[in-house]
């Protein structure tokens, strides 16, 4: 039986989360609150061998995971000769391309009125149905062959992206043309643990990350409950 681990985590605080606005491809920095949970992250994720990190080609993804990697002191054979880690950044896993509402705030009239259908588009942006497919297909050809050789794999993106993957693992149906996508919080820095056996997801567990207010962790159960995946 070969069993893995994927691991998935959305960055820590930029300052656009701060003020509640919509990020999409924008590349503001983290905050120093970004960086303490992005620590806090690696604390919660030490106890797991990486075979492989990727992330976003956004610097908050990246710079997440190198920090995480480093506060967990268990992952130093992912060091390369200059001091860097080895992340493999992908476009494939960046964020939702929020078009011509980036940088605005997420009660902006013109954003409270968008339809937020699965299949439509932001303004000169994408879809959550574009999304999905290049999760999908970055998933398929990259992650779960290593899944199936026993790798374990951390990969930290975005909001849109971890609400991407309720899809591509199963926990979510594609919703009927016309309906909204059901949307759950995604806090800053909580790793979720999705367990495998043989390709096949057995379980997972969504970590609390303790320097992520509580508020934000609300649709997040105690680390101590693990779920089964779903059928796949």
């Amino acid at each position: 039986m070969t069993t893995a681990k994927l691991v998935i985590l959305r960055h820590g605080e930029t300052e656009y989360n701060k003020q509640d606005l919509l990020t999409g491809k924008h590349d503001p920095q983290l905050t120093e609150t970004g960086k303490e949970q992005a620590h806090a992250a690696g604390a919660l994720i030490s106890p797991i061998r990486f075979d492989k990190v990727y992330s976003s080609n956004l610097s908050r993804a990246f710079n997440t995971a190198a920090l995480a990697l480093k506060s967990a002191k268990t992952q130093t054979h992912l060091l390369q000769q200059d001091g860097s880690w080895q992340i493999e950044q992908r476009h494939e896993i960046a964020e939702i391309d929020s078009g011509d509402f980036s940088g605005r705030h997420k009660n902006d009239p013109e954003l409270l009125q968008f339809p937020w259908c699965f299949e439509a588009p932001f303004p000169n942006g994408e879809s959550m149905e574009q999304v999905v497919a290049r999760v999908q297909k970055f998933f398929d050809a990259e992650v779960m062959p290593r899944l199936l050789k026993g790798e374990n794999v951390l990969l930290v993106a975005h909001a849109g992206i971890v609400r991407a993957f309720d899809f591509v693992l199963g926990f979510l149906e594609i919703p009927a043309p016309g309906q909204p996508s059901k949307k759950r919080s995604i806090p800053n820095a909580a790793p979720t643990v999705y367990e495998y056996e043989n390709g096949v997801m057995t379980g997972f567990t969504h970590l609390g990350n303790p320097k992520t207010p509580g508020a934000a962790n609300q649709n997040i159960p105690p680390a101590k409950d693990k779920k089964q995946g779903p059928k796949i």
